[in-house]
C-alpha cells in the first residue's frame, strides 16, 4: 500500500513525515442507566432456566467522565461474554432481591432447546398436508444440506408455505462481496486469508 506524500516532502520517507492515522475509540462523558435486576424470560440459556433480565424502567442515571482510549487492536482482541451457569444466575437474582424464581421458566427453556434440535419434516420424498410437521406448524420446508432438516424432495414438496433450498454458492459469493466492500482500503484477500476462506 502506497503512502501519501505531503507537498513539503523531499522524497525520503522518514518516520515523522509518514505517520499513519491511529484508529481508536475515545471516551469522554458516559451516561450510565441503572436498571433493577429481574428474572429474564426473554432468552434461552444453553442449560437450565433462571435467565437474567432487567426491569423496564431505570432507577437512576449516572454521568461519569472516562478518560481512556482503546485502539483497534484492543477492540478486535475482545473476548465474547462467557455463559453464566444456572447456579450463578440464581445467586445473582437472589442477591438482587428477586424473592421468587419461577421454575416454569426452566421448563419453557427446556422445551425451546428441544424444539431447536427437533426441526424440519420427516416426510421422506413427498410432503403431505395432513402429516408434514412443517405444514402443520404453518412454516415452509427448508433443506440446508443433504436431507436436513427437511427430508422432502423439491418435486415432492406440497408445502403451500414454500420450500427453501440452501445454496452454498450464493452464501459464499455474498461472503466474498461483503468482505470486498468492507475492506477495499485494506485489500479483501488479506482479510479472507485471515478468516480461512482463501
Amino acid at each position: 500500500m502506497g503512502k501519501r506524500k505531503h507537498s513539503t516532502d523531499s522524497g525520503d520517507e522518514s518516520d515523522d513525515s509518514c505517520k499513519r492515522l491511529k484508529k481508536a475509540v475515545r471516551f469522554g462523558e458516559v451516561t450510565i442507566y441503572h436498571f433493577p435486576r429481574k428474572q429474564g424470560f426473554v432468552s434461552v440459556p444453553s442449560s437450565g432456566g433462571s435467565t437474567l433480565g432487567m426491569a423496564r424502567k431505570h432507577v437512576w442515571i449516572e454521568k461519569i467522565r472516562v478518560d481512556f482510549e482503546l485502539d483497534a487492536a484492543a477492540i478486535n482482541e475482545r473476548k465474547p461474554f462467557a455463559p453464566v451457569a444456572q447456579k450463578a444466575r440464581k445467586t445473582i437474582l437472589k442477591t438482587a432481591g428477586v424473592r421468587r424464581i419461577l421454575k416454569k421458566e426452566e421448563q419453557d427453556c427446556a422445551q425451546l432447546r428441544l424444539s431447536r434440535v427437533i426441526c424440519g419434516c420427516s416426510c421422506g420424498d413427498v410432503c403431505y398436508p395432513q402429516t408434514c410437521e412443517c405444514i402443520l406448524s404453518g412454516i415452509g420446508c427448508q433443506v440446508d444440506y443433504g436431507r436436513f432438516p427437511c427430508s422432502c424432495q423439491p418435486n415432492g414438496c406440497q408445502n403451500s408455505h414454500g420450500r427453501k433450498q440452501y445454496n452454498p454458492g450464493v452464501v459464499e459469493r455474498h461472503y466474498f462481496e461483503t468482505f470486498a466492500r468492507i475492506n477495499q482500503q485494506r485489500g479483501a484477500t488479506a482479510v479472507l486469508q485471515y478468516v480461512g476462506v482463501v
